[in-house]
């Protein structure tokens, strides 16, 4: 699972519905006797001082889990707190608005969250630009500035789910926008709820039942709800990397308060409801930041701790009783410095991302104690001064009166909000597309052709014949590139799936050959798909690439702590009949040991002897139909990103791996292959390292892109893989 970050919206509180009375005497003298006076929502949609406070709690829960998650490993269970806060209260003024009116000012509504959320969130996205460029390494950039995109137009959590649910996505650094990602699912909510509503009112009033408006909308929340539940639990243990992001797995939460807001409206409580339903709040969402993980199939029903502890906190504050004594939740929620963290929480959630990624990146390893409290401090500073200078200036900023009305009344167009919103869009996105260029004109250099005379790579380190390496040569590819430096392969052939992809499409070498080689196995094995293809043209073969990132060629599923990879090995006996059909003169593979599995991806297999036995079950029938077999040692493999290293260390010495320190001593695929009596086994490491070290540059080349080899120096494996398997 990623790791989490929560969102917040000022939405989320209904600012607009939000409005501060002065004390009367008897709020002085209910102070007096150690009571606080709250304005209840029981029957006046007013400032509710309690859901500040709840707001606060979230906040300060989501801040704590980023800055020290071992403390606190369900702190991201804040987002969910504000899910259902946005819902009650924001669906509660939608349907308060179109009880009292028969419509919803869609215009004016957009206009206020333009107001309130896109000045603050577009100054941080510049920023967070800015810092990117000064401290980031070159090759982090077009990352970074993709998600500015992304989170500048509200796509963010889809951005994510897609991203990380690939092998790349999910071994990258993090990104320090990647929490904008619920502010999106957000507002993808508020773009379609107000229609559905409208759409409800419309039918209600078709029928004469005009009196009917609450409760369709009422049922029309209930239904999207429901659904958007069993989707959640559903496919929060099919797939839960891609439902943590998605908007549809995550309405319910939304739903869930607007239907509390709904079914109480015009409704308090008694004090001692009050009472115990506040704290048993406030119970289930300490037990979930303390007791659930990331690791749970999340959200599903495992979400329902959070959002019910903040539903329960919420009705809490809809008390009968105008002063709520000191025993209650409410009482403390609705204290001053607690509250003063509610006003400022989604200027604090904005920068305290950032300023947590930016100082992990500085430090080089997560915050201890000192270091927190400068992140936390820092975030709570410029939380401070992003709503004092940022969001209240804007929020005041309204549209300009327009034509007068039929009955004298002002007509107010909200086009000069409208025309903000577009430049706080369009600007971030402008700005992000200078640094994604710069790296992008680097990404271009790479199909250009050079002396390999002067690159030499892997065959500097032949131990027969090394290549010379003449001095002064920039390096290739430059290490800015080096993530874009892969195969060229289409994505059907990376994630190969044989009953959606025939393998005719993915065939290369020599298109007339009259023999074949296969190449199957995870992208370990894809990564040597261009010595093999320059193999295959001189040697007139065709060359079949099958391969599925994250899929070894094995019979045996990975699994994480959480979730089995059950189609991985379904897939690969498939792929068996194609092969079989093929009947090529060879099947090369490889794969990731199982030590890099689980620091890549916490994959791991039962057990070494079922790693082997699953690699048995798919090669044993090829070796059976007179297929040679060709086993490529994995290379290996360095704990940190090689590229980001060269740009940031004064010596490339500094980015050496140690050959002893090259995670995984044992292959089991190596000793499926040694097994068999037609295989051939390759090791490469010869090529990669000397006798101490592994260097991050070979012959003038990178060798690494990520925990893959750039495909720059790929090419310059063609000799050793040649003579390895025979050719």
């Amino acid at each position: 699972m990623p790791t989490d970050s929560a969102g917040l919206s000022p939405d989320a509180v209904a600012l607009a519905d939000i409005r501060r009375s002065p004390r009367t005497s008897t709020d002085t003298r209910a102070s007096r006797r150690g009571r606080r006076v709250l304005r209840s929502s029981g029957t006046h949609p007013g400032f509710r001082r309690d859901v500040q406070g709840l707001r606060a709690l979230a906040v300060v829960l989501v801040l704590l889990y980023h800055v020290w998650p071992e403390a606190l490993p369900g702190g991201f269970i804040g987002v969910d707190v504000f899910f259902v806060i946005s819902g009650y209260l924001i669906v509660g003024s939608l349907v308060r608005e179109l009880r009292s009116t028969s419509t919803i000012a869609l215009a004016p509504f957009y206009a206020r969250r333009i107001r309130r959320l896109l000045p603050a969130a577009a100054t941080v996205v510049l920023s967070t630009l800015g810092a990117t460029v000064l401290l980031f390494p070159e090759g982090r950039w077009q990352g970074v500035g993709r998600d500015a995109a992304a989170a500048s137009l509200n796509v963010q959590n889809w951005n994510q789910a897609f991203s990380t649910t690939s092998y790349a996505g999910a071994t990258a650094a993090v990104s320090p926008l990647q929490h904008y990602w619920s502010l999106s699912v957000e507002e993808q909510f508020y773009l379609v709820v107000p229609v559905l509503l409208l759409g409800a009112a419309a039918a209600v009033r078709a029928m004469g039942l005009r009196a009917g408006i609450p409760a369709a909308a009422l049922a029309v929340i209930c239904g999207i709800s429901v659904l958007s539940f069993i989707h959640s639990v559903q496919f929060s243990m099919s797939a839960p990397d891609l439902a943590y992001f998605f908007t549809t797995t995550r309405i319910w939460e939304l739903g869930l308060g607007g239907i509390l807001a709904l079914a109480t409206a015009g409704r308090s409580v008694q004090l001692r409801l009050s009472i115990a339903s506040g704290w048993a709040g406030i119970v289930l969402i300490s037990a979930g930041a303390i007791g659930l993980s990331t690791a749970m199939p999340f959200p599903g029903w495992v979400a329902l701790v959070p959002t019910a502890g903040a539903a329960l906190c919420i009705l809490a504050g809809r008390a009968a009783d105008a002063a709520v004594p000191w025993i209650s939740s409410v009482w403390w929620q609705s204290l001053r410095p607690v509250t003063y963290l509610g006003d400022i929480s989604y200027s604090l959630y904005l920068w305290h991302w950032p300023v947590t990624v930016f100082t992990v990146h500085i430090l080089g390893h997560g915050p201890d104690l000192v270091a927190g409290a400068a992140i936390i401090s820092t975030s709570v500073l410029l939380a401070a001064l992003s709503t004092r200078f940022i969001e209240k200036p804007f929020r005041r900023f309204q549209g300009k009166a327009g034509s007068v009305g039929r009955h004298g009344a002002e007509r107010v167009t909200h086009r000069p909000v409208y025309a903000l919103a577009a430049v706080l869009i369009a600007v971030p996105v402008a700005v992000a597309a200078v640094p994604y260029g710069v790296v992008q004109q680097k990404i271009n250099n790479l199909t250009k052709e050079y002396d390999s005379g002067s690159y030499p790579g892997a065959t500097a380190f032949d131990s027969s014949n090394p290549a010379a390496v003449p001095e002064g040569q920039p390096l290739r590819p430059a290490p800015a590139a080096a993530m874009a430096d892969m195969p060229s392969l289409d994505e059907a052939c990376t994630v190969y799936d044989p009953a959606e992809t025939p393998y005719a499409e993915c065939m290369f070498g020599d298109p007339g050959g009259a023999k074949a080689i296969v190449l199957v196995g995870d992208s370990h094995a894809a990564q040597f798909m261009a010595p093999l293809d320059a193999i295959a043209r001189d040697g007139g073969y065709r060359l079949y690439v099958l391969t599925r990132n994250g899929c070894p060629f094995n019979a045996e599923p990975l699994h994480s702590d959480t979730y089995t990879y059950a189609l991985c090995p379904s897939q690969n006996l498939e792929t068996v009949k194609d092969i079989l059909e093929i009947e090529p003169e060879l099947v090369v593979t490889s794969a990731m040991r199982p030590a890099s599995y689980d620091h890549a991806l916490g994959w791991t297999w039962d057990s070494p002897r079922s790693a082997v036995d699953g690699y048995l079950e798919v090669l044993e029938p090829l070796e059976q139909a007179g297929i040679h077999i060709g086993v490529i040692a994995d290379i290996p493999y360095p704990t940190f990103s090689v590229p980001d290293c060269v740009l940031e260390k004064d010596s490339i010495d500094d980015c050496n791996v140690q050959r002893p320190d090259a995670i995984g001593a044992t292959d089991p695929l190596v000793e499926a292959a040694m097994r068999l009596n037609n295989s051939r086994q390759v090791d490469l490491t010869d090529y990669f390292c000397d006798d101490q070290r592994c260097p991050a540059v070979v012959g003038n080349v990178l060798a690494y892109r990520d925990n893959h080899i750039t495909n720059t120096f790929a090419r310059t494996l063609v000799l050793p893989l040649r003579k390895g398997l025979g050719f």
